[in-house]
């Protein structure tokens, strides 16, 4: 059995994409959990293995975790199938609950949304009715990680574009904006906070808002 340093739940895509890079350029072994149909080409050509499965189905978090015997896990997941079902809450609880029954020690590192739980006033009315379902979701799966065992951390970054990368961002753990941070931020910057904090163990059980840097 290979030993990764570790294993992303959401990495075929977007800021999971983005996160798979910069922890290869890093040096990092790398495996992913993907649902069948998804094209793998790119993490192929990044170096990365490819654990086939379902966030919907426990038992393949479970398998996935275990093959991946990585120290690490971090959760991008988001969004819901053809049903409606929302793996936001559904598919990071069975990470979650996955993770909390293997036998090596490993540490959880969620990525939600700025919005979630104490900062929805934060957010507008317009966002409230866009953003609202999903939010409620991804708070769900919040709560459920802060009420394990397991040395977590969680991760909120502001709205997320497809702009370049700037390589700066702002870091908050409160729910106060800082004065040169902005809600948006490019997912390649969102992807190396993202990164950064998870691989700070100083950063356990804790909450953190990531945003744009002005």
């Amino acid at each position: 059995m290979t030993q990764h340093d570790l294993l992303i739940f959401g990495g075929a895509a977007n800021t999971g994409l983005h996160l798979v890079h910069h922890a290869r350029s890093q040096g990092l072994r790398v495996a992913c959990m993907v649902r069948a149909g998804r094209d793998t080409s790119a993490l192929t050509a990044a170096g990365v293995t490819i654990l086939q499965g379902d966030a919907f189905n426990v038992n393949d978090c479970q398998n996935a975790i275990a093959a991946a015997a990585a120290p690490l896990l971090i959760s991008l997941l988001g969004g819901k199938n053809a049903e409606g079902r929302r793996v936001d809450d559904i598919g990071n609880i069975n990470a979650i609950d996955a993770a909390q029954q293997v036998s090596h020690p490993c540490r959880f590192v969620l990525l939600t949304s700025l919005g979630c739980d104490e900062q929805w006033s934060r957010l507008s009315p317009a966002a409230h009715a866009a953003l609202g379902q999903a939010l409620q979701a991804k708070t769900r799966a919040e709560q459920h990680l802060r009420h394990t065992q397991l040395d977590w951390l969680i991760v909120r970054p502001g709205g997320l574009t497809h702009q370049a990368a700037t390589g700066q961002y702002v870091i908050e753990d409160d729910t106060t904006a800082a004065q040169d941070s902005c809600d948006y931020l490019p997912r390649a910057d969102a992807a190396q906070a993202l990164l950064a904090l998870a691989l700070c163990s100083d950063n356990s059980r804790k909450t953190i808002t990531v945003l744009g840097k002005k």
